[in-house]
């Protein structure tokens, strides 16, 4: 390993804050991503599987949409979000008896709620659901994950970090 020397404290701190951000913008980035894509999988796409006179294609749009952005980094502390880009989830406007994919029956693109309400589900609807929960889920695998992804990347970058 080698041995980084700083002229000074400033220095050092200047290091360790590009190191950190550069780590969460990617290992970190890439952790949630892959955590919440696996949460999706499990409790949205593993748990209904769509047959018979109802069925319909999947899009896994759904999947495609988890993002990881808005940095922010502070003298002590580091912020980011993950959170579902509806941009990323397109109206499917279907003819004839076919159902429509991300828009109401008027058709009305609703794209923008679907994460929503695969998340905390749907009262009222043409099919009610009950909700994944794969955010929540998600938050809860990451508590434990996340701080040793950091800990990873930061000794990738020549740091002698310890989990404690």
């Amino acid at each position: 390993m080698t041995v980084k020397i700083f002229k000074s404290v400033s220095a050092l701190q200047s290091q360790l804050k590009r190191d950190v951000l550069e780590s969460i913008k990617g290992e970190i980035a890439e952790t949630c991503v892959n955590v919440v894509r696996e949460q999706i999988m499990e409790r949205v796409y593993r748990a209904y599987i769509p047959n018979g006179e109802n069925s319909y294609d999947r899009t896994f749009e759904l999947l495609d949409s988890v993002t990881v952005g808005n940095f922010k980094m502070g003298t002590k502390y580091a912020e980011f979000e993950i959170f579902m880009d509806a941009g990323k989830i397109n109206p499917y406007v279907q003819e004839g008896d076919n159902w429509n994919q991300h828009a109401s029956v008027d058709p009305i693109d609703v794209s923008e709620m679907i994460p929503v309400w695969i998340e905390e589900g749907t009262e009222g609807s043409l099919f009610d659901r009950q909700g994944a929960h794969y955010m929540e889920e998600s938050k809860i695998d990451l508590d434990s994950k996340i701080h040793r992804a950091l800990a990873k990347a930061l000794r990738s970058k020549g740091w002698d970090v310890r989990v404690i």
